[in-house]
């Protein structure tokens, strides 16, 4: 798995540039949105099978990442203009999340032969 070798953020968006030579981006409006952490996507109960709703409201208009930590070697973890700062976001997950033309036109051909 490639690992990030440099990290950017701007008003609009995060870049990473992968070890692989890949560099990727993707809108802070969609990274925020798309927050892994229990109180946005909701968590697996402690009985049954549903998830518990997520607590956190839809992430305002403009919002952006500030900072930025890496975690351990498969991850990092964002701070947003928001407030918002649990969410520990996997390398895969971050590549999964790339908006480059590359990426899109590959998940564009993955959906339509599944």
């Amino acid at each position: 798995m490639p690992v990030p070798r440099k990290v950017s953020l701007s008003e609009s968006q995060v870049t990473i540039e992968w070890s692989d030579g890949h560099r990727s981006f993707s809108s802070n409006m969609r990274l925020r949105e798309a927050c892994p952490c229990a109180m946005c996507a909701g968590e697996p109960p402690a009985i049954g099978v549903s998830r518990v709703i997520p607590l956190t409201p839809a992430a305002p208009e403009g919002v952006a990442a500030t900072r930025f930590t890496m975690v351990g070697r498969y991850a990092v973890a964002f701070v947003w203009s928001d407030g918002h700062s649990t969410g520990i976001y996997p390398y895969d997950y971050l590549r999964e999340m790339c908006e480059c033309e590359e990426c899109v036109a590959k998940a564009k051909v993955g959906s339509i032969s599944e």
